[in-house]
């Protein structure tokens, strides 16, 4: 029996047999062609990008009519790298100055593509390079006259967890079969337009678990568990048997958890704690509200700009997408971030820019923003004309770094407001303003920062990195990200003690809040708002109800009193194990993975 950790991206506990799909790459060889054959194989190379742009607009409406409208974008995306100048016009030029087939042309500017996304030392790049081998594949697939052979399930006689080094998203519409459980990868991460679609699905799924295609054969039982990230291979009976428990206790709590969502998330102590939801698109709102949520803690307007890609979402876009989000929600709050690209985070290819050398140090968030004054603009117009009709829109500032970067994206938007009311346009004059907590120095001025904005948001995914100067991407480092390292307590309870003291609102938007042990020590150092993937709010909601915040803080006075984050940890769960019944305890926290090391 073996474990393999990894990222879980889709929550659910799947046991099945293994099927390993080693995806081999479509070969091409170098092949010449005469002179007069080259204006022949451009039209056979542009006939092979429509024949594939066809393929995909199938897979969309597929996916259209499975999930929604909603996720079905993901394949303009697809479709928009296909019709990319520089793939196109690069294959073109390739195959007139070397004489060449067409094939070999396309594959050799594809890997240098691929190459330039990987050497630029950024996640969303190295994540993007996934979609771009989905479409090359398919492009070669249609040149060569193969079938993707690999991907019919048709006929499976078993339940199956597919296992391969990484898959599209074309390949994962695939997977939508009665026999297939679940999938894990080599390689892939929580942002990938492949979990995307795995979460829509409701497909449990293990990735970045790095070789486990070298360390599984088909047919040996495996058990993915992605709420802990975890594959375990040849389990033993004793360890089917748990996890044949946890199952069934899992779908049986999941519709205990779903009873009880019409109440408030008050804990036995009588702690009331807001739950709210993280979004991305305007149609989550339906599913966010059901699991739950009591508004918007974050809504990521990043996703505007992607659907839009190449170009730009207009102010109107911006202005009927807000209404809409405001409209279904009532009178909770909707807290809209204001554009954070660069970084880790896509890119539309109308932010393209210089390479820098640490981009998720360099111009993103804000500093973005301030550069780009002209679509800052066009967003803030349209934020402040939504609040002015829907009185429960907040404005959230990203990658603040202190009050004298506040003071500058203040005075923006005060230039912004002058011009609206120098057109005579209605918009809302005293906008709900705040910051997001993701950079330790405004941390560290959070005192400051709270004499002049109206809420924080913490998030935390930034903010670790930034504070224990790691980065989660690199394998090498990401052993140290640890969220209850006790520095790091400090700075969260530090931030929380602030906003308090101040009485302005303060929240948890980062994946923190979406930990039944993470969101319990939020809490206990003074939290009362939490806001997570809206998947995430049933269970979250839950432990809220049936845990004691009074009895746990006698067991742990000092979150951050222990010398490691460990220590922490292990107080956490000795505490959990007295205050909770087994079967909750089992459900919301696991036990130790101990026994499955072996």
């Amino acid at each position: 029996m073996e474990t393999l950790k990894g990222v879980g991206v889709s929550n659910g506990i799947v046991i099945g047999k293994a099927l390993v799909i080693l995806d081999e790459e479509t070969v091409t060889i170098e092949e010449t062609i005469s002179a007069d054959q080259v204006e022949e194989e451009i039209q056979r190379f542009l006939s092979a990008l429509d024949s594939a742009k066809g393929q995909i607009r199938t897979i969309k409406d597929q996916i259209k009519d499975r999930i929604g409208e909603e996720h079905a974008f993901i394949f303009d995306t697809h479709i928009l790298l296909l019709d990319d100048g520089t793939l196109k016009n690069e294959t073109i030029k390739f195959i007139r100055t070397n004489s060449c087939s067409c094939e070999w042309a396309f594959s050799q500017v594809l890997m240098r593509v691929l190459r330039e996304f990987s050497s630029l030392g950024d996640t969303y790049f190295v994540e993007r390079g996934n979609d771009l081998k989905d479409v090359g594949k398919r492009v070669l697939q249609v040149l060569m006259g193969e079938r993707n052979k690999h991907f019919g399930f048709d006929n499976l006689s078993q339940d199956v967890i597919v296992i391969g080094s990484e898959f599209g998203p074309s390949n994962i519409t695939n997977f939508d079969n009665p026999r297939i459980h679940g999938f894990a990868t080599d390689f892939g991460g929580q942002t990938t337009h492949t979990a995307i679609i795995a979460k829509a699905l409701d497909l449990p799924a293990v990735v970045g678990l790095h070789d486990i295609t070298k360390r599984v054969k088909s047919g040996q039982t495996v058990i993915l568990d992605s709420f802990s990230g975890k594959v375990i291979v040849n389990p033993n009976e004793q360890t089917l048997q748990k996890y044949r428990k946890l199952i069934h206790l899992y779908k049986q709590e999941e519709e205990n958890y779903r009873a009880e969502l019409s109440e408030p998330a008050t804990s036995v102590d009588g702690l009331e704690i807001e739950l709210l939801a993280n979004i991305e698109l305007a149609t989550e709102m339906n599913g966010a509200i059901a699991n739950g949520a009591r508004g918007v803690g974050l809504y990521r307007t990043e996703f505007l700009f992607l659907a839009c890609d190449p170009a730009l979402p207009t102010e109107e876009t911006h202005y009927d997408t807000y209404c809409q989000i405001a409209k279904q929600v009532g009178d909770d709050i909707v807290t809209i971030r204001t554009l954070d690209l660069g970084g880790e985070k896509f890119f539309n290819r109308a932010f393209v820019r210089e390479k820098e050398v640490n981009p998720v140090m360099g111009v993103r968030g804000v500093r973005l923003c301030l550069i780009r004054k002209d679509i800052f603009r066009t967003q803030l117009r349209a934020i402040l004309r939504a609040a002015k009709e829907y009185k429960n829109i907040r404005i959230m500032f990203p990658l603040i770094s202190g009050v004298r970067e506040w003071r500058v994206t203040r005075d923006f938007l005060n230039e912004v407001m002058d011009e609206l009311r120098a057109e005579g346009i209605p918009f809302e004059e005293n906008p709900t303003l705040g910051v997001m907590i993701e950079v330790p120095s405004a941390a560290m001025v959070a005192d400051l920062l709270a004499e002049e904005v109206s809420f924080f948001s913490i998030g935390t995914n930034d903010l670790i990195q930034y504070f224990l100067a790691i980065d989660r991407a690199n394998d090498d480092v990401s052993y140290l990200y640890d969220p209850l390292h006790p520095g790091f307590v400090r700075l969260l309870s530090s931030v929380i003690e602030a906003a308090n003291k101040k009485g302005i609102d303060v929240s948890c938007c980062g994946e923190m809040a979406s930990s039944p042990l993470y969101a319990c020590l939020l809490i206990l150092l003074g939290l009362r708002k939490l806001s997570m993937n809206p998947s995430s709010l049933p269970i979250i909601h839950h432990m809220i109800r049936v845990m004691d915040f009074k009895k746990l803080s006698t067991l742990i006075s000092d979150p951050a009193g222990g010398p490691t984050g460990d220590h922490t940890r292990e107080a956490f769960l000795k505490a959990f194990r007295q205050l909770l019944q087994p079967n909750d305890y089992t459900h919301l926290i696991g036990e130790d993975d101990d026994e499955d090391e072996a």
